[in-house]
């Protein structure tokens, strides 16, 4: 294939991607006038530069990207001046220059007007210390995650959840459940090809597979060099690999030190750099007691199932929906919009995952003020007694849980027990009910 048609294939997705609604849109505009510094934060290619100039954004806002070198040479030079001669600022990849932030909360000091400094970051400002202890009350973070499965199909980010979340019985859920459209995409497809906007709008696997190979060594390995020196590259990649492997299982350092051939010290600190970097998450253990679910290991999921299934060797999406291990693909890619969703709430949702000494487990547990919200996801389309054990083990333990929901591929949401509720993963991802859509359209 020419240079040319390359360059046609990657600006017809480009175009694409810039028509496509975004879920943090509103959520964006609206901290923008509310804060001095408003910080996006998430893996590279996952659209945050789009989002930041486009129209309703970057609109009278100078823009300023640290990717090129000339730039950045001045922000590390004289940030003061840098910062200077523009009333409001957008600095793409600002984690380059870690010292225009000292200038921004001078900046900011002097005069807190909303909406000054939009920045972006493909690095997690929460976890690098100097960063984050200078933006301390001056600055709200917003995560750009690779697109959800509503954002591919150009839909709206489904508010099943918040349903749930209000919902006492099954009978009140189901009434407000509306059914999803039927998507572009296949489940399998979906899963395999992630939400990364290049890749997964394009129709071609092998666009695919070339664009995953070039995002590990040119954006994911150079970006985490920058952050810290990785002196072993062939015992990385295994740790990747490994990683992957197992994506939605409980973490193992152990393990996955052995799988990878590198000492323990070493593959915690590659996982480190990966969650720094938004390729994986981990998911706490819930209970009662705060303090000890720091103590319980947590699961290591991949923040997109298309960039973990290329590295762990799944190419081939009925291949992956094959497999045994689909279930677990499935649950972390559940899980990412999940964290989509927890992101832009106010006060945020806390998300983690339940097991009991009896190996009794609950995928999710989303906790919203008084509310514990428990759910399972599953592949198979015939809900059991088996599937909602876990769940009615936990409703009978903790009072503050009202309803369960089990997610998996059944054909339509129905009761199954007289406390949970079956939900098809169309339904439960691509469509929001009817009270949420009129609110959205006020």
């Amino acid at each position: 294939m020419t240079a040319t048609v390359w360059l046609i294939i990657i600006r017809n997705v480009d175009e694409l991607q810039s028509m496509l609604p975004r879920a943090q849109m509103a959520y964006l505009t609206q901290v923008l006038r509310e804060f001095p510094i408003v910080a996006l934060i998430g893996a590279r290619q996952t659209g945050k530069t789009t989002l930041v100039r486009a129209r309703q954004i970057g609109k009278n806002r100078a823009y300023r990207t640290l990717d090129e070198y000339d730039t950045l040479d001045i922000a590390k030079r004289d940030p003061a001046a840098f910062l200077q001669g523009a009333r409001d600022i957008t600095v793409d990849e600002v984690q380059r220059a870690p010292e225009l932030f000292s200038a921004m909360k001078v900046e900011v000091d002097r005069d807190r007007r909303p909406g000054r400094f939009l920045c972006t970051g493909s690095a997690n400002l929460l976890l690098m210390k100097q960063i984050s202890e200078s933006l301390a009350g001056r600055a709200v973070y917003l995560s750009i995650p690779p697109m959800t499965w509503a954002e591919i199909e150009g839909v709206k980010l489904a508010e099943v959840l918040g349903d749930a979340l209000s919902a006492r019985k099954p009978e009140e859920l189901l009434r407000v459940i509306t059914r999803a459209p039927k998507a572009r995409l296949s489940l399998a497809d979906a899963v395999a090809r992630g939400g990364y906007p290049v890749p997964c709008l394009s129709d071609d696997p092998s666009f695919r597979a070339r664009w995953y190979d070039g995002y590990v060594a040119t954006y994911l390995e150079r970006d985490l060099r920058l952050l810290a020196a990785i002196d072993d590259l062939i015992g990385f990649r295994r740790l990747m690999q490994a990683a992957a492997l197992r994506n939605g299982s409980p973490l193992n350092i152990a393990q996955l030190a052995q799988d990878s051939g590198i000492p323990p010290t070493t593959a915690r600190r590659y996982i480190s750099l990966l969650e720094i970097s938004f390729q994986v998450w981990q998911l706490p253990a819930f209970t009662i007691n705060r303090g000890k679910r720091l103590a319980k290991a947590p699961k290591l999921l991949w923040l997109d199932s298309g960039l973990a299934a290329h590295i762990a060797g799944f190419q081939d999406a009925q291949i992956l929906a094959s497999g045994r291990s689909w279930g677990f693909w499935l649950e972390s890619w559940v899980g990412h919009h999940l964290k989509t969703w927890a992101s832009m709430k106010a006060p945020r949702p806390e998300l983690s995952y339940w097991r009991t000494s009896d190996g009794r487990e609950i995928d999710y547990v989303v906790e919203s003020g008084q509310t514990l919200l428990p759910i399972e996801v599953k592949a198979g389309s015939r809900p059991t007694g088996a599937d909602i054990r876990g769940l009615e083990t936990f409703l009978d333990l903790y009072p503050k849980a009202h309803l369960g929901l089990l997610v998996c591929t059944c054909k339509e949401p129905i009761a199954i027990s007289g406390r949970v509720v079956a939900i098809p993963i169309q339904d439960f991802l691509l469509c929001g009910s009817p009270n949420h859509r009129a609110r959205a359209g006020k």
